[in-house]
């Protein structure tokens, strides 16, 4: 079964400006992944070239098996916000999406039915005949993301869809997002915000100045990058000696005190060093209380990359 999109070794390039330079890439059916990198980096010229806005210099782009070049068939599952959609602000959303609706080729019998679909799934169908010029910004990306959902596609390409919204807006869009996995869709999220990544996707792919950093799972990329960091909690006070014999583990990378009975370890290998660690709390007799994964987090992904020189 063909990924919902597939990139390899592309190249984008604008006379003499390399935007994306030899990108791979892959987004699994199913998958939600997340294209983060500063303003700047190439994120959305990666996607106008997937979406056939812009013609790709070198190298392939498929979606759902068939290659960008052939737009209309490509696109025919993809719904997709590229930079930020603008209405006519006369119209309300059920005119938006009756427009919409006809250029996606739908059916008339099978418009009005999918336009109350798209506008439930965004919280939306209450609003339906109010002009959409009196919406707030995040109203009008409420509407954007319906308008990608109106032929209820598998794919979703999306552009920093939280772009402008003030901090509540943003959760809502994010929680909206997250529903989207019980529908089995596949999304491709464009953003700078770490957080979002975090909130939202189960992968990542982290490029700068349109070069690759890394690319996959965000849990397993932070154990690769930073190790795994566990928080173990016990009840006597921690003392010298037990902070002396712990940080003499093979196993142990750095510990961190968080309080008097509280620390933070930093394992070499993700699968080692735990019974290390109980039987050295029980030697000292602090009374073990309980361990807890923590790992690195996104950010400290990010950070420990964008500090290497190198990219792959």
């Amino acid at each position: 079964m063909a990924d919902a999109i597939d990139i390899i070794s592309l190249t984008k390039t604008f006379g003499n400006f390399t935007a994306v330079s030899d990108v791979t890439m892959s987004v699994k059916k199913g998958e939600f992944m997340g294209l983060l990198g500063p303003n700047g980096a190439g994120k959305s010229t990666i996607l106008k070239v997937i979406t056939g806005i812009v013609p790709l210099t070198s190298g392939t782009v498929t979606v759902n098996g068939y290659d960008c070049k052939d737009h209309r068939r490509a696109m025919k599952d993809v719904g997709c916000i590229v930079e930020t959609p603008e209405f006519y602000p006369n119209l309300s959303p059920v005119e938006v999406l009756i427009y919409v609706g006809k250029l996606r080729g739908l059916k008339r019998a099978d418009i009005r039915p999918q336009i109350r679909e798209a506008l439930e799934e965004v919280n939306m169908w209450e609003w339906r005949d109010k002009p959409v010029g009196k919406f707030s910004k995040g109203m009008k990306q409420r509407i954007s993301i319906a308008q990608a959902l109106i032929h209820n596609p598998e794919i979703l390409i999306f552009d920093e869809p939280t772009s402008g919204l003030d901090p509540r807006g943003m959760i809502e869009i994010r929680e909206m997002l997250r529903g989207f996995k019980k529908s089995n869709r596949s999304l491709l999220l464009s953003t700078h915000m770490l957080n979002e990544v975090s909130e939202v996707c189960d992968s990542v792919t982290m490029i700068r100045q349109g070069k690759l950093m890394v690319s996959g799972n965000v849990r397993e990329l932070s154990h690769n990058v930073s190790g795994t960091v566990v928080e173990v909690r016990v009840r006597s006070s921690i003392t010298d000696e037990f902070i002396r014999d712990i940080k003499g583990l093979n196993s142990v990378q750095s510990l961190t005190l968080v309080r008097d009975n509280v620390f933070d370890v930093e394992l070499r290998v993700p699968t080692e060093g735990r019974d290390d660690i109980t039987d050295l709390i029980r030697a000292h007799d602090l009374g073990f209380m309980s361990m807890v994964e923590k790992g690195a987090d996104l950010e400290d992904l990010y950070m420990s990359l964008s500090r290497t020189e190198d990219v792959i």
